[in-house]
């Protein structure tokens, strides 16, 4: 059975993806990456985020776009 992954979004790098996952308190195992000629995009495992839609990219303090 394969993995499913719904994307968060661009970041300028993997450590810009990490920091943001931290704050939303998401296990860096979920994160799979994608590098891209801007940075990297990141999808995140589904089923692992909550459905309140936290995860947008005014919470947590978040300083990159979530889509340049």
């Amino acid at each position: 059975m394969g993995v499913s992954y719904e994307d968060v979004g661009e970041f300028g790098d993997r450590n810009a993806a990490e920091d943001w996952a931290r704050r939303n308190n998401i296990d860096l195992r979920d994160l799979h990456y994608r590098d891209t000629a801007r940075g990297v995009e990141v999808g995140i495992r589904k089923g692992t985020r909550d459905r309140d839609d936290r995860l947008n990219d005014r919470y947590g303090g978040r300083r990159d776009g979530f889509w340049s």
